[in-house]
This record gives structure tokens, C-alpha cells and sequence, in this order.
């Protein structure tokens, strides 16, 4: 993918994913801390639950922890990211809980790193002034 035609991309998918992640009641799942870390590096905020922790929650507080709300799983892409997706998605849907694939549908179509903590030295190496660029709105 073209440099300017990937970092427009990049900018739309940030900008989508804050909007969605404005609600309270939006989560977006990460595997880890390096995670979480690489999806702040690109600009993404949001209310962030690590996967461990949701599904503890999910076994602990069961339809009451996900009723009403929604959860954006952002695991790897690796085969033990997409079985922690399947799992997260089937509990979370299972007990009343919406998962919103689009970002994660998105991400994939801009050819990111299958490794989400991966991103930040994509970034660092396609756009070396990205944060520079990630900081105008």
C-alpha cells in the first residue's frame, strides 16, 4: 500500500475508533500492557481491558459484566490471538454482549503488523514523525 494512501488510512481508522470508543460503555480488548501501549503510541484512545481480566470478569460476574455494553477485541493475529477473539467474541456474545469487528476488520485491511505491540515500530519506521502526525486532530 502506498505511504500517503496508508497513512490516510491510519488516520481514518484512528479517528473511527476513538468515536466508537467516546461511550463509557465501549471497551476495547488488548492482550497485554505492550498492547495497549502500541495502540496509545498510534493515537487510539479508549477505556482498554486486557483479555485475562475480562474473561476472570466473565467467569466471576458472568451477563452482568458485559450486559449493555460492547467490546471491540483487538487481540493478535497470530493463531493464539485469533482463538483468544473467538473465545472473548462466543462468552461476551453469549452472555448478552456486542462485539464491534469493524476496527479489527479495518486494521487488518491496512496490512498493520499481525502483532498489535508490533505497530509501534511499523510506525516508527513508515512514519517517522508520527507523532507529530498523530497529534493534529
Amino acid at each position: 500500500m502506498k505511504a500517503e494512501r496508508l497513512l490516510s488510512g491510519l488516520i481514518d481508522w484512528v479517528e473511527s475508533v476513538n468515536n466508537r470508543a467516546l461511550s463509557e460503555c465501549i471497551e476495547l480488548v488488548v492482550e497485554g500492557p505492550r498492547d495497549e501501549e502500541a495502540l496509545v503510541f498510534a493515537g487510539v484512545r479508549a477505556n482498554f481491558t486486557h483479555a485475562r481480566n475480562l474473561l476472570r470478569d466473565l467467569r466471576e460476574n458472568g451477563e452482568t459484566r458485559v450486559r449493555g455494553r460492547t467490546f471491540v477485541i483487538m487481540t493478535d493475529f497470530d493463531d493464539e490471538g485469533r482463538r483468544l477473539h473467538d473465545l472473548l467474541k462466543e462468552n461476551v456474545v453469549a452472555l448478552g454482549g456486542r462485539v464491534d469487528e469493524s476496527p479489527r476488520v479495518e486494521y487488518r485491511k491496512l496490512g498493520l503488523p499481525p502483532l498489535i505491540e508490533d505497530l509501534i515500530g511499523f510506525l516508527e519506521r513508515r512514519f517517522p514523525d508520527w507523532d507529530l502526525i498523530r497529534s493534529f486532530p
